[in-house]
């Protein structure tokens, strides 16, 4: 259990993004300030992060809390190990993807506005894991999503707008069921502290599971979970790539964040309540509960990796291919997040392996996006079939490209290696957990999802870098130096994630097991175990050699220029249910729709007899029918009706301060 002490670390690290906004926004078109104050907010941000590691390595929590003038509820900061690490990584990440944005952004219009929002983007990114209740995520995460919609329609475009309203409008409908849900948790529970509520061991009723609901609805949205994922391949091809790299890379893990928070967390009795034999059974029926809900969400991480990974496969465009790469990888991470909800407390390896996986996947996703950014830049094009030897031609970015290919399909000594190995062996130990064997049909499905990342990113390096360029292809020119320098950083840095696994499970992902309530003894198994045995290399050679087989498969039968109807897609029926909501709201409201015309009539007509009845009460009339009907005994119509308003506010006010009795009742 950790020591809280108060720090004002988690203020400086959302503060620092805040003044930059301000400041880009007071002189934003001198490029010499905002590209300053864009690395001073991304640097200040990682530095107060990276300073909070000496007093959690020592048992310390950091918090620290604002007063609220005008709301009963504190902006609250709490930061523990798990919290942490997502905002390590969201501002190591950051700051290089400003650094590749101050040249990136220099062909694009208004540069001010995107850096300013930028910054705004980044308050709200790093805010959310550093939230200690409820309400303060809530607020970030908001902050976060309106922020970045400006980011996501930078170039005003039809095509930006029509992607930047449907991001919208999911993002607005995620932050509705986000509140809704918080406020019927909050009516129950009595708290919104992001902790285990002991108001939860009387029993999950309706109102709790609907909560927990329309709060992992919230965050699914934003975390590309089918069947609400179809902003991602819209919203990234559409964004200036520094954007895209963060929204798939950074922000789609605040969902994931969300979500393993609500179902690992918060729904789950707290370590003393396991230790007290009085509570057993509302502790036994908490996770059992709990666990039925982590099967539901264990399945719907699958459905999501292989629909993502699928989506992939039949994608030309760089960015929607990485997209629709994003939608498979973070259902690995929500399977991980069902699997340490399924098991409860004994679900380590569940939620460390979803951990690592966020790790690995904000390095390479990000990564990724930069370098697609790279290629846009140089040659003006993202259709990969339009593009060809790049190898030759951008050969930084070849490798940079080639480090995050091998790291997310999980080649061994690359970084996304440890995290699906640790995932592989959370289904495993899922199925084995109840003997339940769709578990073990799961298991077969995350086997051939991954074949499916590999098939994807060899057709991936196949046409953009490796096979003979189209003549259409004009020359293309080196990279600029600071896009080598963000790309590069992330590449070194996931280089050597992978050449030492054990260091980053040791340090970072194994102590934010310890914001959760699990069994130690697992814990400690998932901190020994040996990540390079047989068996699991064995399993990531058929993984490879399933995805290699399968690339010459699709290539052999054109299956990458497959095209899904659009009657099939998702868009589609979602326009078909609004139609139909439209026309269901229409016939429900119909009969109130003829009593509000028929009230609309009477009241009309009630309207002009009183006009006629005030203009012949009226002793001195004007010298028009204008000044007669606005005019009642020297009195202008319209102060009557002020005087009149007035006069029912204050008889409201007395009734709901004094009660009837003020009336004689």
């Amino acid at each position: 259990m950790l020591q809280e002490t108060m720090s004002y670390l988690p203020l400086i690290a959302v503060l620092f993004p805040l003044l930059s906004f301000a400041m880009i926004m007071c002189a934003q078109h001198q490029a010499w300030w905002r590209n300053s104050w864009s690395l001073i907010g991304s640097t200040g941000t990682l530095t107060a992060v990276a300073l909070m590691y000496q007093h959690l390595s020592q048992g310390q929590a950091l918090i620290y809390k604002i007063p609220m003038i005008v709301t009963p509820y504190n902006l609250y900061f709490r930061v523990d190990e798990f919290g942490f690490l997502i905002a390590l990584i969201t501002s190591f990440i950051w700051l290089a993807a400003t650094i590749f944005a101050l040249e990136y952004m220099n062909h694009e219009k208004n540069r001010g506005r995107f850096f300013a929002f930028f910054m705004l983007t980044l308050c709200g990114t790093v805010g959310v894991p550093l939230a200690g209740d409820l309400l303060t995520l809530l607020l970030f995460f908001e902050i976060m999503s309106l922020a970045s919609y400006v980011l996501v329609i930078h170039t005003q475009t039809d095509e930006a707008f029509s992607a930047g309203n449907l991001y919208l409008y999911l993002g607005v409908f995620g932050g509705m069921c986000l509140l809704t849900g918080m406020g019927l948790f909050y009516y129950n529970a009595g708290s919104l502290a992001i902790a285990p509520q002991a108001a939860l061991l009387e029993g999950l009723d309706s109102y709790y599971i609907a909560a927990a609901l329309l709060m992992i609805l919230g965050f699914g949205i934003k975390a590309g979970m089918v069947p609400v994922h179809i902003w991602l391949p819209r919203a990234h091809p559409v964004a200036p790539a520094p954007a895209s790299a963060l929204l798939s890379g950074l922000m789609i893990k605040a969902g994931a964040y969300g979500i393993i928070r609500i179902v690992s967390m918060i729904y789950t009795p707290d370590s003393s309540a396991m230790a007290m034999g009085s509570l057993s059974s509302g502790v036994t029926a908490l996770w059992t509960q709990v666990s039925g809900a982590g099967y539901v969400i264990i399945w719907i991480g699958i459905v999501t990796m292989f629909f993502g990974a699928f989506l992939a496969i039949i994608q030309n465009n760089i960015k929607k291919l990485l997209a629709c790469s994003s939608i498979s990888q973070i259902g690995y991470i929500i399977m991980g997040a069902g699997v340490g909800a399924y098991m409860g407390y004994d679900g380590a390896m569940g939620i460390g392996g979803a951990t690592y996986h966020i790790f690995n996947h904000a390095f390479f996703k990000s990564t990724l996006f930069l370098a697609a950014g790279a290629i846009v830049y140089l040659t003006g094009e993202l259709d990969m079939r339009k593009l060809g030897n790049l190898k030759q031609t951008m050969p930084f970015t070849t490798i940079v490209v080639l480090i995050a290919s091998l790291g997310i399909v999980g080649m061994p000594l690359f970084n996304g290696y440890a995290s699906k190995t640790l995932l592989h062996h959370a289904i495993v130990d899922a199925y084995e957990y109840n003997n339940v064997y769709a578990l073990y049909f799961a298991e077969w499905i995350f086997t051939l999802t991954s074949a499916g990342t590999v098939c994807y990113f060899l057709k991936f390096l196949y046409l953009t870098f490796w096979r003979p360029a189209p003549e259409a292809l004009g020359e293309t020119k080196t990279e600029p130096l600071l896009m080598k320098i963000g790309m590069g950083a992330l590449a070194v840095t996931m280089i050597l994630i992978g050449t030492s696994p054990y260091f980053v499970l040791h340090n970072l992902v194994g102590p934010s097991l310890n914001a959760f309530v699990l069994d130690s003894y697992l814990v400690q198994y998932f901190l020994d175990i040996n990540l390079f045995y047989l068996a699991d290399l064995c399993a990531v050679a058929l993984a490879l050699g399933l995805g290699a087989a399968l690339f010459f498969l699709a290539r052999r039968t054109n299956v990458f220029n497959l095209q899904i109807p659009y009657w099939l897609g998702l868009e589609y029926h979602g326009a078909l249910v609004g139609k139909l909501a439209v026309f269901t709201w229409g016939v429900v409201t119909l009969p109130f729709i003829g009593i509000q015309n028929l009230f609309g009539t009477i009241t009309q007509l009630l309207y002009k007899r009183v006009f006629l009845f005030l203009q012949n009460v009226d002793y001195r009339p004007g010298e028009s029918a204008i000044f007669r009907s606005i005019n009642i005994s020297n009195i202008e119509f319209d102060m009557v009706l002020v005087l009149v308003a007035l006069s029912l506010i204050l008889a409201v006010a007395f009734y709901l301060r004094f009660g009837l009795s003020v009336f004689g009742f």
